[in-house]
């Protein structure tokens, strides 16, 4: 009469070690992704943050060097109706406001928070993440230096912003979509432990 019982207990055991089992393995493998999934979309976010901000350096370089305020300002413009972009900067070489979209009344101005100075001092390209604050987006900063051609004079420093709304929104729907499979995985272990207690219990008491 004990054979049985234990039969379907040791079996019962088995079965539940095997959910736990593939539980972990699923929720590690899900987490894995999840987390190669954010880098990747992290990643491309800050290329495609450099790429706007160094074409805007390489269009104003010329309307730069030659004082050419009024192309400079259709280029700032033009980068600023871009998709993610909050606002376009292009400072002459005294770390004045040349043009800020959006802004005329910053013309001629030395912006004085702290993002602004380490910008203006960079001698490399910068990318600074920016918190949201009172009326302002999260975003990233990037600061591109423009020099004489064939110098290391800088002749001034082109900033772009970029909002980091569209980033959250794809790592949010990833983690979304790992928690779906998440479930999927922890229904499906439940499901064929199940049947294997069943199987088990059913030969335990054919026996």
């Amino acid at each position: 009469m004990g054979t049985p019982r234990l039969r379907r207990f040791v079996s019962l055991r088995m079965s539940l070690a095997c959910l736990a089992i593939s539980l972990t393995l699923n929720l590690a493998l899900l987490l894995v992704v999840e987390r190669r999934q954010q880098a990747t979309i992290v990643r491309q976010m800050e290329k495609r943050s450099e790429t706007i901000a160094a074409n805007l350096a390489a269009v104003s370089m010329k309307s730069l060097l030659t004082y050419n305020f009024v192309t400079l300002e259709q280029d700032a413009e033009k980068i600023a109706q871009v998709r993610d972009v909050l606002y376009a900067i292009i400072l002459d070489r005294d770390s004045r406001v040349a043009v800020y979209s959006g802004h005329d009344e910053k013309q001629g101005i030395v912006l004085p928070d702290a993002v602004s100075q380490r910008a203006a001092q960079a001698t490399a390209p910068l990318m600074q993440h920016v918190p949201r604050a009172q009326g302002d987006a999260e975003h990233y900063d990037i600061a591109v230096p423009v020099f004489v051609p064939g110098t290391s004079e800088k002749w001034g420093t082109v900033r772009v912003g970029l909002s980091l709304e569209e980033m959250y929104q794809q790592i949010a729907q990833t983690r979304l979509q790992v928690l779906l499979l998440s479930v999927l995985g922890v229904v499906s272990s439940f499901v064929v432990a199940a049947f294997l207690t069943s199987q088990a219990r059913l030969a335990a008491n054919g026996r």
